[in-house]
């Protein structure tokens, strides 16, 4: 069989198939060559969840005649400088995403340059051009892309329903959003506003505009530095939690990205915070090195490389570990009550019937601390300042430097952070304990507020972070030692990791190249379990760089102990034992929840009680 090279046409069509997985990667392209272009302004239309119609609408430099008709061909692009790959600085850079676009589709691309006196607008179907013609716009550029995929037929079988495009429509918009709050953006469904953002120097406003005020209210800055890593953001309170990752975003040099370390980074700072099966809420940017990041892994570009993988990841678990101690882990979830029976019977009707955004699902103001009978139940955070006291030391600061990429968007570190008056990074205080309701329930009175103590809760978490601090991870010697098979590769992870295993109590000897023995586990763990216990560890080191799984399987015995040995819901207390409790809740780590995740206290201010009572 003779070699033939493939025609232009298909070559295209197979790049499509990298870069054009649906309509929400056409977004994707569009969008992030709008933001090359300088676009302050964009607007995003779709139709049947983008398989009849895209539009993408910027009013950045445009392109001349020339570049209009250069743009079309296969990786003609204006982004690379120079022919270095690791030292990129924009979003697209491989000058695949229009020629593919452009081969699986009816596309239209008009332009216009503020210098221009004419602009114009080309044609193509399926890549067959249908000529280029003079059109009046203003600056900018219009790129409209009808029947998706009508050139490669079987792609479009593989398309979903058109609200399940619609909604990956919009959340690849609103991950823009995100990244740019000083972009002014908007997106049509069928003709129908669905968003419209306005331009803001805040992060946390555009937060709000794609989410909630309620779920502002449950998050609190971070902002660490050091040596050349810049990390921001915000990220929840633990016992803000969700079901699955879709509230996790993760941005490197405000690229979103899909990425490993991130996710066991998170992981690991929120071990033993969340209920087993949640997934605590972040929204972080890190800025690095561009040469220190090889965005060029996968033609999406949302997948990304390291040069020094250990050195981000231990940035990233310190950073946010840190902002979690000094504040996060110990403040409830925050919300307000609803009105069980309000005066005027159509208001639940009206809030229950309320459509939540793509973003905004059904329960977001409560996560794992909703309680029966309410929508919210807690306090705002930013009304939380006056139960707290003495400065933290090294709290993280929220109004410090922001990256260079926020800066040269025209968002100072004072206004990208203004949430750094509602978060207080100072010790809590609990009050003073007045009643105790059905022998579980402490309540107690700080100023105009009230504490409800869940008491079995709470002594959970106190009797946990003492095993914590306490515990020395003596080891057992196994009746038999158990023979491990294993790959080769991963037994020389094993070894490579040998002192942070003997930390843990674990002894293991290598047998051969692909053979290990066991010969002693954590005294505190059923030795019947080595062998599954070292091959989670070698899963968890080969796909995060960590122990999580043997961290948390500790904290899981431990909070067993935790809950078998603290005082029990049902337990009568007097007021001094009740104050004795609310005491040593303010010198304990991560009180906010329990040892399994539950939220351990809540706070209503006597605004909340003016709201509920319809008094403001």
């Amino acid at each position: 069989m003779s070699i033939v090279l493939l025609s232009q046409n298909l070559i295209n069509q197979i790049a499509a198939g990298e870069v054009i997985e649906r309509p929400s990667s056409v977004i994707k392209e569009l969008m992030e060559n709008a933001l090359d272009a300088g676009a302050s302004e964009i607007s995003v239309s779709v139709i049947n969840g983008g398989k009849s119609f895209i539009s993408i609408e910027d009013n950045g430099v445009g392109m001349d005649r020339e570049s209009l008709e250069m743009c079309l061909q296969s990786h003609a692009t204006s982004k690379l400088t120079s022919e270095n790959l690791f030292d990129i600085h924009t979003f697209g850079f491989r000058g695949e995403a229009l020629p593919s676009i452009a081969s699986i589709s009816r596309l239209g691309i008009s332009s216009a340059q503020e210098s221009s006196e004419q602009a114009w607008c080309i044609r193509l179907e399926g890549q067959n051009s249908l000529g280029l013609a003079p059109v009046n716009r203003k600056k900018g550029t219009t790129v409209e892309v009808r029947d998706l995929f009508f050139a490669t037929p079987a792609r479009l079988k593989f398309l979903k329903s058109d609200s399940y495009e619609s909604d990956n429509c919009q959340a690849v918009f609103n991950r823009v959003a995100l990244a740019f709050p000083n972009i002014s953006l908007r997106f049509f469904d069928a003709g129908r506003e669905k968003y419209n953002y306005q331009k803001t120097d805040s992060l946390q406003k555009r937060i709000e505009d794609v989410f909630s005020e309620a779920f502002v209210k449950n998050i609190f800055p971070i902002n660490a530095e050091n040596d050349g890593l810049k990390l921001y953001g915000f990220i929840g309170v633990p016992t803000f939690n969700k079901a699955t990752v879709g509230h996790q975003f993760f941005f490197v040099n405000n690229r979103f990205v899909r990425d490993k370390i991130f996710a066991s980074a998170l992981k690991s700072a929120y071990s033993g915070l969340v209920p087993p099966g949640r997934q605590p809420v972040a929204i972080v940017f890190l800025e690095m090195p561009h040469p220190e990041v090889d965005v060029n892994a996968h033609p999406a570009k949302v997948e990304i490389r390291f040069r020094d993988s250990e050195k981000i990841r231990f940035f990233l678990v310190s950073t946010l570990k840190k902002a979690l101690l000094s504040f996060g882990a110990s403040v409830p979830v925050a919300a307000e009550p609803t009105c069980v029976f309000p005066a005027n019977p159509g208001a639940i009707d009206a809030r229950s019937t309320a459509k939540p955004t793509a973003f905004q699902r059904t329960g977001d103001g409560g996560g794992a601390g909703t309680f029966p009978g309410t929508t919210n139940a807690f306090s705002p955070m930013r009304n939380q300042a006056k139960f707290f006291q003495s400065k933290t030391a090294d709290a993280p600061s929220a109004a410090a430097d922001i990256p260079s990429t926020a800066k040269d968007n025209a968002a100072s570190a004072t206004d990208l952070f203004v949430a750094k008056n509602s978060v207080s990074t100072e010790k809590i205080y609990l009050g003073n304990a007045l009643a105790q309701i059905g022998n579980t329930y402490i309540i107690a009175e700080n100023g105009d507020s009230i504490i409800v103590v869940d008491q079995h809760a709470a002594a959970e978490r106190i009797t946990l972070e003492k095993l914590k601090r306490d515990l020395f991870l003596d080891s057992q010697n196994l009746l038999m030692p158990e023979v491990c098979n294993l790959a080769e590769s991963e037994v020389e992870i094993l070894q490579k990791n040998n002192d942070l295993l003997i930390k843990f109590g674990i002894y293991i000897e290598k047998l051969a190249p692909d053979l290990v023995v066991i010969n002693s586990v954590p005294t505190m763990l059923d030795d019947s379990d080595a062998k599954s216990l070292v091959l989670d560890i070698v899963a968890e080191l080969s796909t995060f760089g960590d122990t999580y799984a043997i961290d948390e399987k500790i904290n899981r015995v431990l909070s067993t102990i935790s809950c078998h040995n603290s005082l029990r819901a049902g337990k009568k207390m007097t007021l001094q034992e009740m104050n004795h409790l609310l005491r040593r809740m303010e010198e304990t780590l991560n009180i906010a929840q329990c040892c399994h995740g539950r939220p351990s206290y809540m706070i209503l201010s006597t605004k909340n009680l003016d709201k509920f009572f319809e008094r403001s």
